[in-house]
Formats: C-alpha cells, structure tokens, sequence
C-alpha cells in the first residue's frame, strides 16, 4: 500500500466520521437566514437550492440580492460552491 500526502487538511471533518452529518447541519444552518424574503432554499445533505416565483423586477433583484448574499456567505465561511 502506498504511503503519501497528497495535501494537508488544515480544517473540517473526516468523511465518514459519525458526527460530521450533525456538525455539518450546525454549520449551514444559518445559511437559510442570509436569503432574501419570499425566496426558498431546500438543504439537503451537502445540496442546497434557491428559487423564487419571478413575476416582475422587484422578483427578480431579491433573486440576485439572494444570490449575493449566498456567496457573500460562502466567502465569509470558506465554503466552495460545485456549481455542477
């Protein structure tokens, strides 16, 4: 078996741990509060989605301010999106 380091975790969970589920919900768990009124996100394991009905332009700018305020949320806590 080979031996090597591809690169050094400096933070996070181990997956497969039996607590990083749990901590991982403690850690999002904020991240439905930084969407804009009227504008919905399903969590799901480690999967988020945002919608809204889009009806007008006001509709459409909270969508975007959503948007912003979700990467803005992922900056402040490191978190990298796969948008894939």
């Amino acid at each position: 078996m080979a031996n090597f380091l591809v690169g050094q975790v400096l933070s996070g969970i181990p997956q497969g741990s039996i607590l990083g589920p749990l901590l991982f919900v403690i850690f999002i768990n904020d991240l439905v509060d930084v969407c804009e009124e009227n504008i919905k996100i399903y969590l799901f394991a480690d999967d988020a989605k945002m919608y809204c009905h889009v009806k007008n332009v006001a509709d459409k700018d909270k969508l975007q301010k959503g948007i912003e305020n979700f990467v803005h949320w992922t900056s402040k806590w490191q978190v990298s999106l796969n948008i894939n």
